[in-house]
């Protein structure tokens, strides 16, 4: 028979893993970056979801005689964001984005951005 320590312990640790389980499934473990930002690149943006769990937008840029389509996310959320500047109409269909990057560690077409312009304007990411 457990002691009433042994009980609060083990009510605590099953406490503590049932309150980390949200925090281990949204990040999971498929999304790694790389240690260090390439670009810039600059393309087209199509899409541009300002929502969460992040803020991402996708584009299409220029190579090879044809287009590559991109996702490019953020690591804030919309508050985040909004808080600094950012709004739902930051990036429109058709704005020219221009952005540095982490590279995703194995989807070469998708990174993590750490600057950003649209249409030769700086947006913040570093707050």
């Amino acid at each position: 028979m457990l002691s009433r320590f042994s009980r609060r312990a083990c009510a605590a640790a099953w406490a503590l893993c049932w309150l980390a389980w949200p925090v281990a499934a949204h990040h999971g473990g498929d999304v790694d970056w790389a240690d260090e930002a390439v670009g810039p690149i600059t393309g087209t943006a199509t899409k541009f979801a300002f929502q969460f769990p992040h803020v991402f937008f996708e584009m299409n840029v220029e190579a090879n005689g044809g287009t590559e389509a991109w996702t490019i996310t953020t690591r804030w959320t919309p508050t985040i964001l909004r808080d600094h500047g950012w709004s739902r109409e930051s990036i429109k269909p058709g704005d020219k984005v221009t952005v540095t990057y982490l590279p995703h560690v194995e989807k070469p077409r998708i990174g993590q951005m750490q600057t950003i312009e649209v249409n030769g304007r700086e947006l913040p990411l570093t707050f």
